[in-house]
């Protein structure tokens, strides 16, 4: 048969069947609009069913609740029972009503509550006769009507069983009419999809066979030569023969600088290479590749067109041909100049951080001697100016007049002075240097150790300390925090009516916060830049000693330890002095690197300050 007849044969058995589905739909949705109109109905008629159930039900209970008011207003003579009674009575009355009004549709039912309102008139009738009597003679017959309240529930429970009946024989009609219009929608709506389906599956195959193959290859064809040109990465095929390129990717084409023309049949890939590059392929690379017919994760440095270089990562693969006659290879490279660049500069930088650090512990190591040395060079004078004076005191007592004890007494005061700078400077000196060993430790225990020993000094001071938590730092430099900011405390207090020092604590997400408060003389806020340095003083030496040193070696300390320190005060109204710890302690790369620098990381601590 010819080609264009089996077409309009085609066309005309199409038309048929679509024609066929459409009249179909048509019938179906016909269907379904008279059913789904049907079925309201009988909803309509189910919910009135369910109504009169529930008013019957109702009635029957307003009924022997408004003779249980007459009943109680009888016994006891209340008259909120009477009361109740009378609205009872109306309440009843209107549910007959609405009785009469939705059993208007069922004659039948209609005379059984013509017959049942009978009844429950003359039930009210005789409950409001008895409560005409007088209280004797109405307890007496307030149990008169028992047969006519049990025939009245009676005619209820037949009424109720008959709605019953209905709702029943209702629903039943309801379902049978639902399954029916289910089946049919059903049905007809999968024989018309069978058509459309028919339909369309025989227009698809006989028009649109050949020109969607022929699309999905193109469209297929296009894809791949996009994804093969713009990837991220450069690719190019070797006839393994010849060696000579038969294909490459415009990425690779790209950063190297060629057009295609000059690179595909003309070039090899050791064309490709830089100079040593190229040699060490030809020497070592490629007879490892036609063995293994494999390479991956080598460093080649490529060869502009216009001279320059650039390292990639190569990883080559090689196959036969489809006839098999040849091998092709096929190599991907990956542009890593830039990867190389900052690992060379990583490793200048490391280079350089170890020369610094090397430096430092060599400072470090000089500055700990140089304590050493301080420390032992200077006491010994002053120990010999002290013993000396001790001597003359002791000794020559009676040579010595008043004056003379006065001024040897001011040589020992002063030498006692300059022993407790020396120590506060190899003190601040070693608040930097050395290892930072850290351990998590009760701060509550550390800090009443501290107290009991000012306490014994200090008999009159009040101390407030609530409960503290644990922190991971420097045990022994944590102390030496402690102390001096207590002991100041307790110092620049001494003076107060009843010196009082308060400790507190706040946790926050990343650190704690613990402060010393006390009620002493405070300072002006415009000197608190000088708090914190060495030697530096807001007070005379007459009125509260020190030496000046023991605040900076507060701040020395918690910067090391990546913390903060800060004081807040008004003059007259005491101080209150804060610092903070991280609450998971120094990260291991900040121990190293002040390890690494022996105790040099004053300037590490100041920028690593919040």
């Amino acid at each position: 048969m010819p080609i264009t007849k089996q077409s309009q044969l085609a066309r005309a058995s199409t038309g048929i069947f679509f024609l066929l589905a459409l009249l179909l739909s048509i019938g179906v949705a016909g269907f379904s609009y008279h059913s789904v109109r049907d079925f309201e109905q009988r909803a309509v008629w189910l919910q009135h069913t369910h109504t009169v159930i529930n008013v019957l039900e109702e009635t029957n209970s307003a009924l022997r609740e408004t003779v249980g008011n007459s009943r109680g207003y009888v016994l006891s003579g209340n008259e909120e029972y009477r009361t109740s009674f009378e609205a009872g009575v109306r309440h009843v009355q209107a549910l007959m009503q609405d009785l009469r009004r939705l059993m208007s549709d069922n004659e039948r039912q209609i005379e059984r509550l013509d017959s049942t309102e009978d009844l429950v008139n003359q039930r009210l009738a005789l409950s409001r006769e008895i409560l005409a009597l007088r209280p004797e003679q109405a307890r007496e017959r307030v149990l008169e009507g028992k047969a006519l309240s049990d025939e009245i529930r009676r005619r209820f429970a037949e009424m109720k069983g008959n709605e019953n009946a209905l709702l029943a024989k209702r629903s039943q009609d309801t379902s049978a009419s639902a399954d029916l219009t289910i089946f049919m929608v059903v049905s007809g709506s999968l024989l018309s999809m069978a058509l459309l389906v028919l339909v369309y599956s025989k227009l698809r195959r006989e028009m649109d066979r050949r020109i969607d193959a022929q699309q999905r290859a193109q469209a297929y064809s296009d894809e791949i030569e996009d994804l093969y040109n713009n990837a991220p990465c450069g690719y190019h095929s070797v006839d393994e023969s010849d060696k000579k390129i038969i294909k490459i990717n415009d990425t690779e084409l790209k950063w190297l600088g060629y057009t295609r023309e000059q690179v595909v049949g003309r070039m090899t890939h050791t064309d490709l290479l830089a100079p040593a590059s190229a040699e060490r392929y030809l020497r070592e690379l490629q007879p490892q590749f036609m063995l293994k017919r494999e390479i991956s994760g080598i460093d080649l440095n490529y060869r502009r067109a216009d001279g320059s270089e650039f390292t990639a990562l190569v990883n080559a693969t090689a196959i036969p041909s489809r006839d098999r006659s040849k091998l092709i290879s096929r190599t991907v490279i990956y542009d890593i100049s830039d990867r190389k660049r900052a690992e060379e500069e990583i490793e200048a930088l490391n280079a350089d951080l170890k020369r610094q650090a090397l430096h430092l512990h060599s400072v470090n190591k000089e500055l700990e001697s140089f304590s050493y040395s301080v420390s032992h060079d200077l006491r010994a004078p002053l120990r010999a100016i002290s013993g000396y004076a001790m001597i003359l005191e002791e000794d020559y007592a009676d040579a010595i007049d008043e004056k003379g004890r006065e001024q040897l007494q001011v040589i020992r005061r002063n030498v006692r002075k300059m022993d407790e700078l020396i120590n506060d400077l190899l003190k601040l000196a070693k608040s930097t240097t050395g290892e930072l060993t850290l351990e998590r430790f009760s701060m509550d225990d550390l800090v009443r150790q501290v107290i009991a020993g000012l306490r014994r000094e200090n008999p009159n001071v009040l101390f407030d300390v609530p409960p503290l938590e644990g922190a991971v730092a420097n045990r022994g430099l944590i102390t030496q925090v402690w102390e001096n900011l207590l002991s100041n405390a307790v110092k620049f207090s001494s003076k107060s009516e009843q010196p009082a020092v308060r400790v507190s604590m706040q946790v926050e997400p990343e650190e704690y916060i613990y402060g010393v408060h006390d009620n002493g003389v405070g300072f002006d806020m415009r000197y608190a830049h000088k708090l914190f340095g060495t030697f530096q003083r807001l007070h005379r030496q007459e009125e509260y000693a020190g030496t000046g040193i023991g605040l900076a070696l507060v701040q020395r300390i918690v910067i090391r330890h990546t913390g903060r320190v800060w004081a807040q005060s008004k003059p007259g109204e005491g101080a209150s002095f804060y610092f903070s710890l991280p609450r998971k302690g120094l990260s291991p790369s900040l121990v190293e690197r002040r390890e690494a620098g022996s105790g040099s990381s004053t300037f590490t601590n100041e920028a690593a300050r919040p």
